[in-house]
């Protein structure tokens, strides 16, 4: 059993450190999402909503990543179709994650 207890231990750590990368560099990530789209970056926006959904989703946070489905959903054409409601959800859900996730910056993983 001492096995499994070091690859759960292995395990806990690799997902803390998942989550430190994602609190470190996504503080930004809706403000740089938002100027994207408000200037016309569809493309580039696309990509940052698709990189936040898959990252969202290794952490298992579901609400966010379905927050980041819906927004690039309708940014997947390259034209802008994405709503104000669907910012404003995907901006609390990110924020919601990196509020929980903060004490991680402190613990100098």
């Amino acid at each position: 059993m001492e096995e499994d207890d070091d690859l759960l231990e292995a395990d806990n750590e690799f997902i803390k450190t998942i989550q430190l990368f994602f609190v470190k560099n996504y503080q930004n990530l809706f403000n740089d999402i938002k100027k994207t789209i408000d200037s016309g970056e569809i493309d580039k926006a696309y990509r940052l909503v698709h990189s936040l959904k898959g990252n969202a989703g290794q952490i298992g946070k579901t609400a966010l990543q379905k927050a980041a489905v819906d927004v690039e959903r309708l940014l997947r054409d390259g034209k802008n179709n994405v709503t104000e409601d669907l910012l404003k959800v995907l901006d609390i859900e990110l924020k919601a994650v990196l509020a929980e996730l903060a004490p991680l910056l402190n613990e100098g993983v």
